[in-house]
């Protein structure tokens, strides 16, 4: 062992102690995925833990390859994958489960950390292999590099995973909240309507008893004003439903109706620009943008005090693209409005299970004649293989 890292070692202000790395209540059940490679993985990691700090600047200018936003790569710059990769090096004092375990955890940590900050999957799995490629001139022969190329693939499998699981949890928390707000609606919009409509019902029929026939008419008309309604309701929140109206018309005419209904309702003229290409989306992708679009026209029906909304979409090359525009009032995107950030957080969720990237972007008139509004961008990823 070379003697720097061995000085290094010695100092606890300066390295972690075995005992300090994080570790699960099960080590030994963490997974092992260097069997065969551990004493080169340990030399390579020896020399990179000696001078991690070249490496890093060498990997953090490949990142700009991945044409990164500013935002995305001040997030991907923050993942420390040195210091995940350190807890090995200490896998033959604290046990070899154990530093597994602990360079598990780490990664884990450093994926939600990505989450949080918004950096997609794909560029956190690519960012791990051009670590990887900043890495190569450490390894000395085949062996090494092998044994480089094992811990790369064990950490980008556990970022994806830590993504999975993050999507998993975010869909089960909107489903969540979406049966309930269908379930109050139906109780405050459609059970409200046939409690009183039960009402009018039996005040007819003991006066039909009675043979007031003069009195029922005006109740007659209530009931049929309650009926139009809850049959309007119900239309609403079929719509809200998604994928039976995707189905049954098709994702562009299903389009067309929430913006012709939507304008009926609350008299908000919307434009829908449809693509130039004819769109070949799998359904999910067709479910997730009607969705928002959904959930971006509630949002201007309920706060933007809009008068115009323009709906584009756009498909071809690599990428399919939705925006929503509208000339309301504007927010402040970093607000905490309960109703509209619930929203704005089931697009976001949608959208990034689709490993697609949703953009808001917010402008509140400062003084009379200034241009407000808000603009929703969609970006969603087309391959040349999707889902049926």
């Amino acid at each position: 062992m070379p003697r720097a890292l061995k000085d290094r070692r010695a100092s606890p202000s300066r390295r972690l102690r075995a005992a300090d790395c994080p570790v699960g209540d099960d080590p030994a059940a963490a997974p092992s995925f260097f069997a065969g490679v551990r004493g080169p993985l340990r030399r390579v990691l020896e020399r990179l833990d000696a001078e991690p700090q070249t490496t890093t600047r060498a990997w953090r200018g490949l990142l700009r390859r991945l044409n990164p936003s500013r935002d995305d790569y001040n997030g991907l710059a923050t993942l420390d994958l040195p210091a995940c990769y350190r807890h090995l090096l200490f896998a033959e004092q604290a046990g070899l489960a154990k530093g597994d375990a602990a360079y598990c955890l780490a990664v884990e940590r450093a994926a939600k950390a990505l989450i949080r900050q918004g950096v997609p999957e794909d560029q956190a799995i690519a960012a791990v292999g051009l670590f990887l490629e900043a890495c190569l001139s450490r390894a000395k022969g085949p062996i090494e590099t092998r044994a480089l190329v094992r811990l790369t693939s064990a950490t980008q499998r556990l970022i994806s995973a830590g993504y999975g699981e993050a999507r998993a949890t975010g869909l089960s928390r909107l489903d969540d909240r979406e049966r309930q707000k269908l379930s109050a609606d139906l109780h405050d919009e459609v059970g409200a309507d046939l409690v009183v409509l039960k009402l009018y019902v039996e005040m007819i029929s003991l006066e039909l008893a009675q043979g007031s026939v003069n009195l029922i008419a005006p109740k007659l008309q209530e009931a049929l004003v309650l009926i139009a309604h809850s049959i309007e309701a119900i239309r609403r929140l079929t719509l809200d439903l998604g994928p039976a109206s995707l189905e049954s018309l098709g994702f562009l005419p299903a389009l067309r109706s929430v913006v012709r209904q939507f304008s009926k309702r609350t008299g908000i003229k919307v434009e829908l620009l449809e693509p130039t290409t004819r769109l070949n989306l799998p359904p999910s992708y067709e479910a997730a943008v009607y969705r928002v679009l959904l959930g971006a026209l509630s949002n201007v029906a309920k706060h933007s005090k809009a008068r115009h909304v323009t709906v584009a979409l756009k498909g071809g090359g690599n990428v399919f693209l939705m925006t929503v525009l509208d000339d309301g009032r504007g927010f402040d995107v970093t607000g905490h409005d309960p109703d509209r950030s619930f929203g704005l957080t089931a697009m976001n969720e949608r959208i990034r299970s689709l490993h697609g990237r949703l953009r808001i972007e917010s402008r509140i008139a400062s003084r009379r004649g200034d241009v407000s509004g808000t603009r929703i961008e969609v970006r969603l990823p087309l391959r040349k293989t999707v889902e049926p």
